[in-house]
């Protein structure tokens, strides 16, 4: 496999500002990315679902792309609608709901739009903000291995070191 050479070894410090950097940027990918679905004509009605705590709740904002009713139905664990709505919407403007958790438990919402084009928000707000955990680690992370940067005098790696042979 191999070349000739040789580098010299990752200082802990630099691997813990490594790790923290890329714990800050997963955890702002994880919290901020949210991607618009695009519904279309064809599709059958769109059901998703996630593990929520009592608290928690649902943000769906729908724009449709011509006048309609769109029907969003929640249901819990065992198959129970929880709560069921027909919105009537304008064509081009936004529709939002949020569906509030009561209870804890694996939570599914179906969003039918009836044969019409839409576009769909969908967005989970945790009441105990368990997602944004990622950040004070890995800002822990970060100072840590900025503080050990720091607390480490720099090492001549150009010095020679000469030892005394014995013969």
């Amino acid at each position: 496999m191999g070349g000739g050479g040789t580098a010299p070894k990752m200082k802990m410090s630099d691997a813990l500002i490594l790790v923290g950097v890329t714990i800050l940027l997963g955890g702002l990918f994880m919290v901020a990315w949210v991607t618009p679905i695009e519904h279309s004509e064809d599709s059958p009605p769109y059901v998703n679902g996630a593990s929520m705590w009592a608290g928690d709740s649902f943000e769906i904002e729908i724009t449709v792309q011509n006048t309609s009713t769109v029907r969003l139905v929640l249901k819990a664990e065992d198959g129970t609608i929880v709560s069921a709505e027909s919105i009537p919407l304008t064509a081009g403007e936004p529709a939002k709901r949020t569906l509030e958790i009561t209870e804890g438990g694996y939570y599914t919402y179906e969003i039918d739009t009836k044969g019409g084009e839409a576009t769909l928000d969908l967005d989970i707000d945790r009441k105990y903000k368990i997602d944004m955990l990622p950040f004070p680690i890995g800002g822990l992370i970060l100072a840590y291995g900025l503080y050990q940067r720091e607390a480490s005098p720099e090492e001549d790696e150009d010095e020679i070191l000469d030892a005394e042979l014995d013969v």
